[in-house]
């Protein structure tokens, strides 16, 4: 049916809205990964796949994550209540990326050992030399790349993201799926 792109707060009006149209049951958000759709499990495979390859690749930026955060989050702090669980949702928009640090975390055989509850979200301009501001940034879901570029659906859709950027895999292969018979 088309591909969505970014739902942030309207999230919940678009789903309202496609459960009215489709009728409950009769529509899904699925991802496309080459040749095949997946569901969001899928999506969120590659999403913490892309922070894993950064993390693991990038020993000066898991020591640094480690050694100042005792946690992260994305949109507000309750996020940190979200644990390892992707399904804990209570901030109005969808926040993944500190989830997936958290996951890459366990699956690299670490955790937080710092005093910083971390925002991984790019700070805001001139916030960038405050502490932890590059670690905030390199964590930032629109400014990591995607370690899998070539799944990347084209054209890329545009947002507040960088191009090649996890976030840009994750809107622009999004795709709105309707049941036929």
């Amino acid at each position: 049916m088309g591909r969505p792109g970014r739902l942030g707060r309207r999230r919940d009006e678009l789903v309202g809205r496609w459960t009215q149209e489709y009728g409950p049951g009769n529509w899904r958000l699925a991802w496309q990964a080459g040749p095949v759709c997946h569901g969001l499990d899928g999506a969120l495979a590659l999403y913490e796949d892309a922070y894993f390859a950064a993390l693991s690749q990038d020993q000066k930026l898991l020591d640094t994550l480690v050694g100042c955060a005792r946690d992260v989050y994305d949109e507000e702090e309750r996020d940190t209540a979200s644990g390892l669980d992707y399904a804990v949702q209570a901030s109005p928009a969808t926040h993944l990326q500190d989830i997936s640090v958290r996951r890459v975390l366990v699956r690299l055989g670490r955790w937080f050992e710092g005093d910083a509850l971390l925002r991984v979200r790019a700070p805001g301009q001139g916030e960038e030399d405050a502490p932890h501001g590059r670690t905030r940034a390199a964590l930032d879901s629109g400014r990591l790349p995607f370690h899998r570029p070539d799944l990347i659906v084209r054209p890329l859709l545009t947002g507040w993201w960088q191009p090649f950027s996890v976030e840009c895999f994750y809107q622009s292969n999004k795709l709105l799926q309707k049941r036929t018979a």
